[in-house]
């Protein structure tokens, strides 16, 4: 077995640039090709179809518009363009697998049309992105010349080049020119400023986050349909496994993502498909799915995987499985990287999920496609993948279960790690908790992004990001700060099979005003022991010392009304909390949820649990067990 390249840039040899040909690239077969197309399975074919309509309807209803653009300079508000954007490139995306699904020409007026509209946007890049990389000036309106390259203008270039590898001849035989604005727009948005800008994203500071292979993906997309030149193609692919590696050196090699299972979806799945666009456009000479820590990011979402619809959610993640989950690409990443566990667990995972085409297609246009054209493909050996316990030193984080593959019974996740993760939220020593896939205790996620969540000076003002709204010990009333060096101290992880336990010092997290020295956390999920009758819970230990007396209290948050019973045990839903140690006073505090993006996960509210500790003291210790009611 030969041993793989260390680094992305190491692919580019001499014949691997020979390998390089502009133009040859394509998403899929021409349109025209109606034997390449005639494979699909009815019921996706019916499927399209539908959807195109539904989502022309939509973007005729709510066209992106000046005024919908200035509301995120006047109010903040990111929602309103960005939602008319969608629209329209949820009927771009739609009427182009509608076009390739019937191959009717009466289509590729439709799609012509929406092609068209989208050309003349004055930017295609988001209003919220819209700063000038040489100086950090915010226009409240684009100016007519100048789009920048963030996600949105990477997508809709990537989109838009993808459509023309496959249905350009059919339109522009009936209009004539369109190709060549398509092109231009592409070159001009796209494919200058990667050539001549600097952004944040190329990671020259530190490694970057999920924009970097995100937008990467898009541009070797862009160029390798657009760019004529040979050599010009080479230098586009040798920029961009350049700002791979730097990604790539941002991971340790458990291959975790400390921008959570959510955005792992576009961090290591944009990895993948920009590793997918070199490999095809070389004829196999560019192979990075080798490269370390590539096969162990491949694993990394059917590890945070909780249930059939719920996951880990650290960071800006949410505790449902988002709409961007892809697990046919899941199944493709791990048949790239010969992980069969990974790709068991994508096919387990696809016969559940019905293929869709979602309004936010644009970004996921290329995933959309392939899943579209391969029929049957989650059949084969299925099982779920979920393991018994996994813990990644990279990013601190443990999950453990009481049955590899299974949602029944208790399921605890926990972490250490530092308050300066991309994403970040004040979490260290956060803790979420479900039984038989039932949430306990949560981490609430993220609401609606506004102007304030990206502002460091306002972040942690709000309260879905503060330590206080998640489950960890809030010492005298003072919260955890931003910051890498609030972090766990001596986390270790182990798992005897009776017991997972993470165990880890939570003091450095807090600031001095906190006169905390020590804050031990040990987090355990104790399986069922039928040879001495033990059952199933699990168990949270804190143990501190101040360096003057103080009272402690511990958050933990939780989806259902926490009702606090007469024998001083409180129930949450299907389990029993206890309490030994100091003694605490209860509190429970409604949170009513309005947001528009958490109000589907948790419904009309979540709630707070506080344990307070009675008496002031310079230590103590507090023990809070889970049973099953």
């Amino acid at each position: 077995m030969t041993t793989p390249p260390a680094t992305f840039r190491s692919l580019l040899t001499a014949p691997a640039r020979d390998a390089l040909r502009p133009r040859t690239w394509r998403a899929a077969p021409p349109v025209e090709d109606r034997e390449a197309w005639a494979h699909l399975a009815p019921e996706d074919a019916a499927h399209v179809l539908e959807a195109a309509g539904e989502l022309r309807a939509l973007a005729a209803a709510n066209p992106p518009t000046l005024s919908l653009w200035h509301r995120y300079a006047a109010a903040g508000e990111r929602l309103p363009y960005e939602q008319a954007q969608q629209a329209l490139l949820g009927e771009v995306g739609s009427a182009a697998l509608a076009l390739a699904v019937t191959g009717d020409d009466a289509r590729a007026e439709a799609l012509a049309d929406a092609m068209w509209r989208l050309c003349e946007l004055s930017a295609w890049c988001l209003p919220a992105h819209y700063a000038l990389p040489e100086s950090g000036e915010r226009p409240e309106v684009p100016l007519g010349d100048r789009d920048i390259l963030d996600l949105s203008c990477g997508y809709i270039g990537g989109m838009l080049a993808a459509i023309d590898s496959f249905a350009g001849d059919l339109l522009e035989r009936s209009f004539p020119g369109l190709r060549a604005r398509v092109r231009a727009e592409i070159r001009r948005r796209v494919l200058e400023p990667w050539r001549s800008e600097v952004y944040f994203w190329h990671g020259r500071d530190k490694p970057p986050n999920n924009w970097a292979p995100w937008i990467v993906s898009n541009v070797l997309v862009c160029a390798a349909v657009v760019e004529e030149s040979a050599d010009v193609l080479a230098d586009d692919v040798a920029g961009a496994l350049e700002i791979l590696d730097r990604f790539r050196d941002g991971y340790a090699p458990d291959g975790s993502c400390d921008e959570g299972a959510t955005y792992w979806w576009w961090a290591g799945a944009t990895l993948f498909e920009a590793l997918d666009v070199l490999h095809r456009i070389s004829d196999g000479a560019l192979d990075g799915f080798g490269i370390e820590p590539v096969p162990a990011m491949a694993r990394f979402p059917m590890r945070m995987q909780i249930g059939m619809g719920t996951q880990v959610n650290y960071s800006d993640g949410q505790a449902t499985v988002p709409s961007n989950v892809s697990w046919h690409l899941l199944t493709r990443f791990g048949a790239a990287t010969g992980e069969e566990a990974v790709q068991e667990h994508g096919r387990w995972m696809g016969r559940r999920h019905p293929f869709r085409v979602e309004g936010q297609i644009a970004p996921q246009f290329l995933r959309t496609l392939h899943e579209l054209r391969d029929p049957g493909w989650s059949q084969g050996p299925a099982a779920p993948g979920m393991p018994a316990s996994w813990y990644a030193p990279g990013t601190e984080t443990a999950v453990a279960r009481e049955e590899a593959g299974s949602a029944q019974g208790w399921f605890l996740a926990a972490k250490g790690g530092h308050n300066d993760v991309s994403h970040n939220h004040n979490d260290v020593g956060g803790v979420i908790v479900s039984l038989d896939g039932a949430p306990v205790l949560i981490d609430v996620g993220v609401g609606v992004y506004r102007r304030e969540t990206f502002d460091p000076a306002t972040r942690y003002g709000i309260w879905t990001m503060r330590s206080s709204y998640h489950c960890v010990p809030l010492p005298g009333g003072v919260e955890q700060r931003p910051g890498r060096d609030f972090a766990a101290r001596g986390t270790e992880f182990t798992d005897d099979g009776a017991a997972a336990t993470l165990r880890m010092d939570l003091a450095p997290a807090y600031p001095p005003e906190a006169a905390l020295e020590t804050c031990e956390r040990t987090a355990r999920l104790e399986r069922a022991r039928p040879d001495t009758g033990a059952d199933a819970g699990v168990l949270l230990r804190d143990a501190w010392r101040f360096t003057q007396p103080r009272q402690m209290s511990l958050v933990l948050m939780t989806a259902l009304a926490p009702s606090l019973e007469t024998d001083g045990s409180i129930g949450i839903g299907p389990a029993l909390l206890t309490c030994e140690g100091v003694a605490v006073e209860a509190h429970v505090e409604r949170i009513d949820v309005e947001d528009e993006k958490l109000a589907p996960v948790w419904g009309a509210a979540v709630h707070r649990l506080v344990l307070t500790q009675r008496d002031p003291a310079e230590s103590g210790e507090l023990s809070v067990r889970l049973t099953r009611r």
